[in-house]
């Protein structure tokens, strides 16, 4: 399975890969673990003593970009194990049976925490990486002690909310210059928002994700649809947080959490992006959710 559109394309992913780690400010080991559909690549800080913290990022992203603003403070409080997903433009790499009819999510992550010896853990993700908690907790509710899901999680009609991602993105993706890139990025955040300027690095290596992953490589993660019977049961363990702005996209989700009764909050400020947008905000409602559940 061929993640990057080519060799030199790579390259330099992985080199602003580096660059971005070393913006860290806190430290960090990076861990390959062997599973049966590949290597992943997983990045570790914090305390081992602490509560095991597992986290996932959106489709085009990785790890070293989506949690830059987060894993300073959040390693503060967990043991922090930011997975790169498999077919994602990160540094994991697909083996044989990462494929359509072999791959399963679920048993994917359930190798992971098994490399770690963790019992239980707490989860937290973004866009794709929230669909990936919540449904790994439905599955598997007695591994997961607290999840948050953040811009995504539950998933009542997959191909509608792919469709509506690209339409974002047009017309400027048709023409991926730079400039536009930008403009995609700056269209999925709240208006007035000066991350890209606070943060050139982060714009840059996404504007280099957008032009360098081969986005086939993520088909086969298929996308289970929403059961309210399997979520009901999780309930009190999940905290869903959706960014205010463009929040009409959500609004099936937001039926889903209300006529469910799901703990959620409405981040100010905050689009897709969200917890780069509002590392803040996020950070302290990750450490208040996931700190409230434990004995």
């Amino acid at each position: 399975m061929r993640i990057f559109k080519n060799g030199s394309a790579k390259q330099k992913v992985m080199r602003s890969y580096d660059e971005l780690l070393g913006t860290w400010a806190t430290d960090y080991e990076e861990t390959d673990v062997d599973t049966a559909y590949g290597i992943t690549h997983c990045i570790v800080c914090g305390n081992p003593a602490n509560p095991p913290l597992m986290l996932f990022h959106g489709v085009g992203d990785n790890s070293a970009v989506m949690w830059a603003l987060n894993m300073k403070e959040l390693s503060e409080r967990f043991y922090c194990i930011a997975i790169d997903t498999i077919g994602g433009p990160g540094k994991s790499v697909p083996g044989d049976r990462y494929d359509k009819s072999s791959f399963r999510q679920t048993d994917w992550i359930d190798q992971v925490i098994g490399y770690f010896g963790f019992e239980s853990v707490n989860m937290a993700g973004v866009s794709n990486g929230g669909y990936m908690a919540y449904n790994y907790a439905a599955e598997n509710p007695g591994k997961v002690a607290r999840a948050v899901c953040m811009e995504g999680g539950i998933v009542t009609a997959p191909l509608k909310s792919m469709i509506r991602t690209l339409l974002l993105m047009f017309p400027e993706i048709v023409v991926p210059t730079d400039r536009n890139l930008l403009k995609v990025l700056r269209k999925m955040s709240a208006p007035g928002s000066d991350l890209f300027e606070r943060h050139p690095l982060i714009a840059e290596h996404l504007i280099l994700l957008m032009k360098s992953h081969n986005r086939q490589a993520m088909f086969a993660h298929k996308l289970e649809k929403y059961d309210p019977i399997k979520g009901a049961a999780v309930k009190d363990k999940l905290f869903f947080m959706l960014g205010e702005h463009k929040l009409n996209l959500n609004k099936e989700m937001l039926e889903i959490l209300n006529e469910g009764a799901f703990s959620y909050k409405i981040v100010s400020r905050a689009g897709h992006g969200i917890n780069q947008e509002q590392p803040g905000v996020v950070n302290r409602e990750i450490i208040r959710f996931l700190t409230a559940g434990m004995v």
